[in-house]
């Protein structure tokens, strides 16, 4: 191995560390603003609920802040879900519409309860809403039979 390729597969190996790191960074900065949002949503939570009794102790009418916290705690809610999609797309990782357990985006299988992870196409409808399902009943059958054969293989 000559000094030149011995020194382009360090400087990859570098490179490949850094842009790691990078994404470890970017992961745990998500992570810390996940944090202090739910922090946020508990504290939204408890006005609430603090509201909620003082209404049926005393008599108060609190309808409308009640109202205001959950429509802050639905915005909370949302702010969340969109940081922990940004942090499992940078991690690689797809959430199970089953469970909700992180799944690698290569995975055909969730690791927690084994349902089929389809794989997400970017690409628009180009058929009518009316076909679509249809189709989709169609193409899940093959699915269900495959799945079905490998229950049984497995008992």
């Amino acid at each position: 191995m000559s000094l030149n390729s011995l020194l382009d597969k360090a400087i990859s190996v570098a490179n490949v560390a850094g842009k790691k790191t990078e994404e470890m960074v970017e992961a745990s900065k998500l992570k810390l603003q996940e944090v202090s949002v739910n922090a946020d949503l508990q504290d939204c939570y408890e006005k609430i609920g603090s509201l909620v009794y003082r209404s049926k102790k005393s008599g108060e009418d609190n309808e409308q802040a009640i109202d205001q916290l959950v429509e802050q705690a639905d915005v909370l809610l949302e702010q969340l879900a969109q940081l922990q999609s940004k942090r499992e797309e940078i991690k690689k990782m797809k959430k199970c519409p089953n469970c909700g357990a992180a799944c690698s985006v290569d995975s055909h299988f969730c690791s927690r309860c084994g349902m089929v992870l389809h794989e997400q196409s970017d690409l628009a409808p180009t058929q009518p809403q009316e076909e679509q399902p249809q189709q989709a009943e169609q193409a899940e059958q093959p699915v269900n039979q495959e799945e079905k054969l490998l229950i049984e293989e497995k008992l």
